[in-house]
């Protein structure tokens, strides 16, 4: 395994603990996806050359800024190009690209195919990652491509572990400050969301995205376009259930519309955090997944069956952990 790194010190960690294991089998090479063949010399792509049997391209800039726009296109769409010229270069005969299942933009069906690159998107990452699917389907006359597109990516099924506070975690980090302010100021009465309880949202295990990432490696067709996505995902009254259980906070109240007016400064102030998510709070996509079933069934790897007790023990963690965390 070669791994493409900015400054191979960031991997240190990584390696002398559980990368030991595997040490001798990963070599780290420092570059960068925005630079021509990522900034190797000639003589490290001659080495490779036929060395390399596939390319996950995963690295991206996941920012919702329109102040980033340029910067993410570089990295997201300039940056795809060059490791597809890299692919060709050293001889490489297939690309995985990493996607997303939002470049769906603001409707709310989505299929298993390119979306158009003109349609209305929520931020410039979405635009971005759109603009680079059609380029790599662009190159699979010359390569073998895949592009493969998770949604909302949560903890660990079995585990609960994530690393992140970013989508859902954001949403639960948020909830938990104002649980410690009401246990604080011994508040019982009702904290206001406006959330739809109708609607899902699309959350995937980790190592449900890992085990399909895994199969593309050897079950993908050229040209196939995968959406790792939650074929029953949960409502967000659900999600709110298990949030009240977990933190024991039942004041926690759904609302699908409330004025400025009928909202605390906490509340309010919990809302303007989350504005960002707005887009994807207020409407249910459906995805469909037959391709990633057919894929799958062939890797003989199930289709994703995520369940209340899954869900609770995801968010659990998340909550319990950071919780220990505060109080020492």
């Amino acid at each position: 395994m070669y791994l493409l790194v900015r400054k191979s010190s960031r991997l240190d960690s990584f390696m002398k603990n559980e990368g030991k294991n595997y040490s001798s089998k990963i070599h780290i090479i420092e570059g960068d996806v925005t630079d021509r063949y990522l900034g190797l010399t000639s003589q490290l792509l001659d080495a490779l050359q036929g060395k390399i049997d596939a390319i996950y391209h995963a690295a991206a800039l996941l920012s919702f800024d329109e102040k980033d726009k340029d910067k993410t296109f570089m990295i997201n769409v300039q940056g795809t190009e060059n490791v597809l010229d890299f692919a060709l270069k050293i001889g490489c005969p297939k690309v995985l690209y990493i996607s997303t299942a939002y470049t769906v933009g603001k409707e709310v069906s989505g299929s298993e195919a390119l979306y158009s690159t003109d349609r209305s998107f929520v931020n410039p990452y979405e635009a971005s990652k759109c603009k680079a699917e059609h380029l790599v389907y662009g190159y699979k006359d010359s390569l073998k491509i895949a592009i493969l597109r998770p949604s909302i990516i949560i903890g660990d099924s079995k585990t609960g572990n994530a690393d992140t506070n970013f989508g859902l975690y954001g949403f639960l980090k948020g909830i938990k400050i104002l649980k410690k302010r009401a246990d604080r100021n011994l508040n019982k009465n009702p904290y206001k969301l406006v959330l739809d309880p109708d609607i899902a949202q699309n959350l995937v295990p980790i190592d449900y995205v890992i085990d399909v990432l895994t199969a593309a490696l050897n079950h993908s067709k050229n040209g196939d376009i995968i959406n790792i996505t939650n074929p029953n995902p949960p409502l967000q009254s659900e999600i709110l259930s298990i949030v009240k259980e977990v933190l024991d906070f039942p004041q926690l109240e759904l609302h699908s519309f409330l004025s400025r007016e009928e909202m605390t400064n906490e509340e309010l102030g919990f809302h303007h955090s989350m504005a960002i998510f707005n887009s994807y709070f207020q409407r249910t996509i459906d995805f469909p997944t037959a391709n990633t079933k057919k894929m799958l069934s062939s890797a003989g790897v199930p289709l994703l069956d995520m369940d209340r007790q899954m869900l609770k023990r995801i968010i659990k963690v998340f909550l319990m952990e950071k919780t220990r965390v505060v109080h020492t």
